[in-house]
């Protein structure tokens, strides 16, 4: 029977109750979300098809004589909507709607609920938009082994997809290979802990203030690279949160949410268990590729001949391109070797998430762990190479480079800090800044470029706020006094965008102005005998907006998240998110129309 004497020796697959024909296995879950077998010993006859089908205890799959050196391909499905629906370049879908076209099931994963995954087997092609897309939890596919042995018992055609170790489960329990089988896995991380992702869910829906309806980790609104989990919530709100950012994705990259099986992975390396692996084709940053355009790039690994016969029949159903299996591997580290243990206290981890806000949590250890002293040999890399770089992007331009290490290390006020990363990169900028005025500078901003003069004006009282964003050439951003513009993370203002304001502007995290874009909530002078005409001229754009070119906006407008605004618009009023602004006066034309820009 199975006995688990270390937690590292249970991947989770649940093969093993799917073979116990007495029901003598159950799962329970421990205080780190995860589940493992107990066995009543009452009902256990001790037939030992547990062990059997166990793929940690049995490791060795040398007899399918998957191929050390296998053929290997980058590909891109053709349609874009394909591409933005899934994790990568659509790999998964081509896979799965060939096998839909011989009527053939799809065995995969589908969210349960907003914090679980489930295995899901379906002959239905409609069914592909909820099977595909990644989802970074462990699945519960109990269940699975019996349905998918079954349906290939009756001769159909089965896909099974899975993380390399529930793939190993599944040929354990089949205990041969079918020839109207195709399994395949991916170059795999780990598998995170469902209570983890519980608790992150909790924080942001604390921090947004309402209930969350849609989630999808890998979108690719703001650059498939971001790796970006993407929420929305009842309010209408948006969340976009990148590897830079977001705690979810810190937590992963510390290495802290997988199974402690992980930290020692049976199933890396190889030759390949599954027929066909597939993943992220992540390549150096400035090499060029044209199957590469940052909405998603695949790779195939075709492990044996029933794998490399399946391709065939859809390779010319997308991009593609033959490459050497090794520059795949060197690009994918975890490929070939397990994740390293987290460097503190993992089980305290685990009792402070239960008690405190996760992101809180996760922030602190972040902290802690990329923090260090002013005169440690990283800090003064960083340093080193911040003013190198403002030097060099001002390299023919001699005054902006004196402006450049004015702005940022000698005036008063304008509030940057080198140690933290907050740094003003400017070119062909001139910056005038009254008294008790102030410029806050959050991240790594850039204003301007050699294609003409900026300029920025903050009269007394006034600020502004910059968070790791872009202003291009020839704009002006004029503040009245006692005013305040505030623009997100990573937004980008475009060429000749003019912000004019004497009350408050806010733009949304993620938004895209386009050229020539106006945002005016000033009367230029003019008193109004109406009071009706001296309203709240605050304007608010949401997170993720498209403002397309030429467009102004004017006092008094709310734009809900992830809102388009279409070419030489003028807008006044409140929108509600997801809509899509037209004409003059501006008026919502559609609704639930998505964009991507690839900051």
């Amino acid at each position: 029977m199975i006995k688990i004497q270390r937690k590292e020796e249970c991947c989770g697959c649940k093969a093993c109750g799917d073979v116990c024909r007495h029901g003598a296995i159950s799962f329970h879950t421990d205080a780190e979300g995860f589940w493992y077998p107990k066995v009543n010993l009452e009902a256990c006859v001790e037939c030992g098809l547990c062990e059997k089908v166990c793929p940690v205890l049995h490791p060795d799959f040398s007899y399918l004589e998957n191929s050390e050196n296998p053929e290997t391909y980058v590909l891109q499905a053709p349609n874009l909507e394909d591409r933005l629906a899934s994790a990568s370049g659509a790999a998964y879908s081509l896979i799965a709607r060939a096998v839909f076209e011989k009527g053939g099931y799809v065995a995969g994963h589908i969210w349960k609920d907003k914090t679980n995954v489930v295995g899901y087997v379906s002959a239905n092609p409609k069914d592909l938009d909820i099977l595909r897309g990644t989802k970074y939890l462990q699945s519960d596919i109990e269940g699975m082994f019996k349905t998918v042995s079954s349906l290939l018992k009756e001769n159909k055609l089965v896909l099974f997809s899975g993380c390399p170790c529930q793939v190993a489960a599944m040929r354990r329990f089949l205990r041969k290979d079918y020839g109207n089988l195709i399994t395949t896995d991916f170059t795999c991380m780990g598998i995170d802990s469902p209570l983890a992702f519980a608790k992150y869910i909790e924080s942001l829906e604390s921090q947004y203030g309402a209930e969350m309806i849609y989630f999808k980790a890998k979108a690719k609104d703001v650059g498939w690279r971001h790796l970006t989990n993407k929420a929305r919530f009842a309010n209408g709100k948006s969340y976009f949160g990148i590897c830079e950012t977001d705690s979810n994705l810190q937590a992963t990259f510390q290495n802290v949410l997988v199974r402690p099986s992980c930290y020692e992975c049976k199933f890396k390396g190889m030759p390949r268990i599954a027929d066909i692996t597939i993943g992220d084709y992540w390549r150096k940053k400035y090499d060029s590729d044209p199957l590469d355009d940052n909405t998603g790039t695949s790779y195939v690994i075709l492990n044996n001949a029933k794998a490399v016969s399946f391709f065939n029949r859809i390779k010319t159903s997308c991009y593609n391109r033959k490459v050497d299996v090794h520059h795949i591997l060197e690009a994918n580290e975890r490929a070939n070797s397990s994740l390293p243990r987290p460097e503190y206290n993992r089980e305290k981890f685990y009792e402070r998430i239960k008690k405190e806000d996760f992101s809180d949590v996760v922030k602190d250890y972040h902290y802690k762990k990329n923090t260090s002293g002013f005169f440690s040999i990283t800090t003064i890399k960083r340093i080193i190479k911040t003013i190198c770089k403002g030097i060099l992007i001002n390299i023919k331009h001699p005054v902006s480079i004196c402006s450049f290490l004015y702005y940022n290390f000698l005036s008063q006020k304008i509030k940057t800090n080198i140690l933290n990363g907050d740094i003003l990169y400017i070119t062909r900028v001139n910056i005038n800044i009254a008294k008790d005025a102030k410029l806050i500078v959050k991240g790594r901003c850039y204003i301007g470029d050699s294609l003409g003069n900026t300029s920025i004006t903050i009269n007394k009282g006034a600020c502004l706020e910059l968070d790791t964003c872009t202003i291009e050439s020839k704009s002006t951003i004029f503040l009245l006094p006692d005013s305040k513009i505030k623009v997100g993370y990573r937004s980008v203002l475009g060429h000749e965008t003019i912000l004019k304001v004497q009350n408050s502007v806010e733009i949304g995290s993620y938004s895209l102005l386009q050229d020539k874009v106006s945002i005016l909530d000033t009367d230029s002078g003019v008193i109004y005998f109406d009071a009706q005409m001296q309203q709240d001229k605050k304007i608010s754009i949401g997170t993720h907006s498209l403002i397309e070119q030429g467009s102004i906006i004017k006092g008094g407008t709310i734009i809900g998240d992830e809102t388009i605004i279409k070419s030489y618009s003028i807008v006044q009023g409140q929108f509600e998110p997801l809509s899509t602004i037209a004409g003059n006066p501006a008026v919502v034309i559609d609704n639930n129309k998505c964009w991507k820009y690839n900051f």
